[in-house]
């Protein structure tokens, strides 16, 4: 039993300083003429209550078909992830893989 509560402590400890962290980088990456009120763990918890708070409220369905979905998220740049040069970097993967592996002699016990 109190390995569990030294370890639901660490967890917490870890928690905070998550968040201490959290808070200074966005602290430091803030726009000068920013108003301090939207940084920090006071926008948090705000931010953390407010999301709470609106917890059991309803949201009504979309109703919309599969081909609409589809067309509306029609993207037209590259894509994420390019077939062409995922094949490149395999066969790069590949080409070093063959030239950089040793094989070495296998001796027999004695």
């Amino acid at each position: 039993m109190v390995t569990l509560i030294v370890w639901l402590l660490v967890a917490l400890v870890l928690v905070a300083v998550v968040f201490l962290v959290a808070s200074v980088m966005e602290r430091s990456q803030s726009v000068p003429g920013e108003t301090p009120e939207g940084n920090g763990i006071v926008a948090f918890w705000r931010a953390f209550r407010a999301g709470l708070r609106h917890r059991g409220r309803r949201v009504r369905p979309v109703d919309t078909g599969l081909e609409e979905f589809f067309a509306q998220r029609v993207e037209e740049g590259p894509a994420y992830v390019d077939a062409e040069q995922l094949a490149d970097v395999i066969t790069r993967a590949r080409e070093q893989a063959t030239r950089h592996i040793h094989v070495g002699t296998v001796r027999t016990p004695r």
